[in-house]
């Protein structure tokens, strides 16, 4: 069976890779054949804007060739249209009359000049393309007005476009991987298993359950056969039973002695088996984060409609503001989100978490003030975090306890592949869209997954023991030196690297730097794809290797080496190599982090319990994702951007140093008490 999804996944990878690589090249093509004459249209219309002063001069009786003050005219009109490269108008017999901006390139015109018509045309002229527009007052030609633009531009523009392609490539693959794991599971894996378990109960006489209704038309279509044979048996069994009851056989003792090692269930109930599986919860979360994710490259710059001075902050404390209150509000509501996701099921939370998402992106896209925009934020973080901690429930409770971090690997490689699928498509549609309407997307798809979850996801509750979060957890937990040691010298900083420099200096600074929203989309796509290409196989290998603390340190002097590479190269491939190192980081370090917990913290896990101490993990290490943005604030506003990415990375630096000081010190002591004996 795993062979045979490998060869349809490849199979349908190989399928999908050749048609988007045919439908980009086509892609290209067409932009390419149409742009140039879409930028001449933009130019003619320019030209008809100075074709009509010129001609209510002519029509006062001033002849073309003893008009005053053309020159200056054209200078503005360039000046106005920085696409424009220069003006030029000659008469019907060629000769130039005024110009603007031509110099030398005037040689290079003759032969234009000389054979232009009637009608309007665009001409490669040397690295420019010029556009000639006749000037007919009165129905009589009386001149031709060039305009050019550098070639360059069109080659910029199709460089974008060429961009742009390649990125929705890249994340349409992301997509159609996730959707074809869920496909495969649902549709062929999943049903194999419960039928596995099915017949495996048959066999041993049990015809209590029955299989699920199959809604994708895989395997799972043997199900009403196998279904309708159970039925009919139950139905026998209480035919039997019935006329024993009123016969009175004499028989009867001998038919339930026959019938003793065998099960049916009681008239009209209907029991069903159902299988859990990790691809079954990545789509829907991929859709979610995707979603939310839109927003991510131009967020930032959104904030900054909202500033006003009269709010007595700084406009970098305001931008970091909505940042900082949403992973607040996420992280609050994550200890009461998990025991309400565990009472009510995975469906019922995942579906609420999702509503409640999309009402705060709809608010968002509609925010008038920032007060507005804060509580939007709150609300939506709300749902976020319901839904965050629902699919993450979903995972460890479908995960064996040996592959823990591998199947948090998954959790987050998913997480990551819907956050750069949904901050580079943001920053082309904000582009193209704007703001708002890019928002109100991210509310559909938000919907959309809830949806989802509520068609295909069964509802449960979850079978794990759970206990209330109390204060003595936090104490006890909090109180341990390595716990302290990991959490706050480890995951927060981490965390601070990611909102601090990543969602919240990385999209001004790209615009500071006069780059568009598409262009940061693709930049910050970098720091995913590392996530995704390299977490799940590092998760196998820290599985096999064990030293988590290893791995750990690794990945927090790898951050720190990410902060001040950008320092040292101010520059775009800087800020694409910090991103991408980042991202490395990211995945060495991260992963195993919990893991780590739970090795070197037994005793004091045992005492308040996995769960409840991968709760407070995961709440204290949010600290680093409020505090990031403030952090970033407060260096920007003194230093300049460079001073933050400096400042980042000398936390980071700091914290990783100590962090690995502390626990070779943690370990010797350990080895010592160990040594001496009572």
């Amino acid at each position: 069976m795993k062979k045979l999804q490998i060869r349809l996944v490849s199979f349908v990878a190989l399928i999908f890779v050749l048609s988007a690589l045919l439908m980009s090249w086509l892609s290209l093509r067409h932009f390419e054949q149409g742009l140039p004459p879409e930028m001449a249209r933009t130019v003619t219309t320019i030209s008809y804007s100075a074709s009509a002063v010129l001609e209510r001069a002519y029509e006062n009786g001033v002849p073309l060739e003893k008009m005053i003050g053309v020159e200056e005219f054209l200078s503005e009109i360039r000046k106005e249209n920085p696409s424009i490269s220069y003006l030029l108008l000659n008469d019907n017999k060629g000769q130039v009359l005024y110009q603007s901006g031509v110099n030398n390139k005037a040689p290079e015109l003759r032969s234009v000049i000389a054979t232009s018509n009637s009608d309007v045309t665009t001409n490669l002229v040397g690295a420019y393309f010029n556009t000639s527009v006749p000037l007919i007052f009165n129905h009589y030609r009386v001149g031709t007005l060039q305009l050019g633009q550098q070639s360059a531009l069109v080659e910029q523009q199709l460089k974008e476009i060429a961009y742009d392609v390649l990125t929705v490539l890249v994340v349409a693959s992301l997509i159609a991987i996730e959707l074809l794991r869920f496909t495969l599971s649902f549709v062929i894996a999943t049903p194999v298993e419960v039928m596995r378990d099915f017949l495996a109960r048959v066999r041993a006489g049990d015809f209590t359950y029955y299989l699920p209704f199959d809604r994708l038309g895989g395997i799972g279509q043997l199900s009403a056969n196998f279904n309708h044979i159970v039925a009919n048996i139950n139905e026998r069994f209480h035919a039997l039973q019935q006329y024993i009851s009123n016969n009175g056989d004499a028989g009867s003792v001998q038919v339930k002695q026959a019938l003793s090692g065998f099960q049916f269930h009681a008239p009209g109930e209907r029991r069903t088996l159902f299988a859990a599986a990790l691809d079954h919860i990545r789509w829907p979360f991929f859709l979610l984060i995707f979603a939310d994710s839109l927003s991510l490259s131009f967020f930032p710059v959104f904030v900054g409609q909202f500033y006003s001075p009269a709010l007595g902050l700084s406009k970098n404390i305001v931008i970091g503001l909505p940042i900082s209150i949403f992973m607040f509000t996420w992280a609050l509501s994550m200890p009461l989100a998990g025991m309400w996701s565990d009472r009510v099921g995975y469906r019922k939370a995942f579906l609420v978490g999702a509503s409640v998402t999309t009402v705060g992106l709809i608010l968002t896209a509609g925010a008038q003030t920032l007060y507005d925009l804060l509580l939007w934020r709150s609300i939506t973080a709300l749902g976020y975090g319901l839904v965050f901690i629902t699919a993450q429930s979903y995972v460890t409770n479908n995960t064996p306890p040996k592959q823990r971090t591998r199947g948090m690997a998954v959790f987050l490689s998913s997480f990551f592949a819907g956050s750069l699928s949904g901050s580079a498509i943001g920053g082309i549609l904000s582009d193209r869209l704007g703001y708002s309407p890019t928002i109100l997307l991210s509310a559909v798809l938000s919907i959309a997954s809830g949806l989802f979850v509520m068609r295909f996801i069964h509802s449960a509750p979850s079978t794990a023991p759970k206990k209330k979060l109390g204060f003595n957890d936090f104490k006890r937990l909090l109180g341990n030196k390595k716990f302290s040691a990991i959490t706050f010298l480890a995951a927060i900083p981490a965390k601070i690297a990611l909102t601090g420099f990543l969602y919240y200096s990385v999209p001004l600074y790209l615009k500071l730097q006069g780059n568009n929203q598409s262009t940061t989309g693709r930049v910050m796509m970098a720091y995913g794809l590392a996530i995704i290409i390299l977490s799940p196989s590092i998760a196998k290998l820290a599985d096999r290797i064990g030293n988590l603390r290893w791995f750990v340190t690794i990945g927090g002097y790898s951050a720190a080496l990410a902060m001040f590479v950008i320092y040292y190269f101010d520059n775009m491939a800087g800020v694409l190599v910090s991103i991408t190192l980042l991202g490395i980081a990211h995945a060495i370090g991260v992963s195993p982090q919990l893991a780590l917990i739970n090795d070197f913290c037994k005793e004091v896990v045992q005492e308040v319990g996995a769960g409840t101490a991968s709760g407070i993990f995961r709440l204290t290490e949010r600290l680093g994702n409020v505090f990031g943005p403030i952090i970033a604030a407060l260096f920007i506003s003194q230093f300049g951007f460079k001073g933050a990415f400096l400042g980042i990375g000398i936390i980071s630096l700091i914290c990783i140093t100590s962090f690995t000081v502390l626990l070779f010190f943690f370990d010797r002591h350990q080895t010592r008490a160990v040594a001496i004996p009572g």
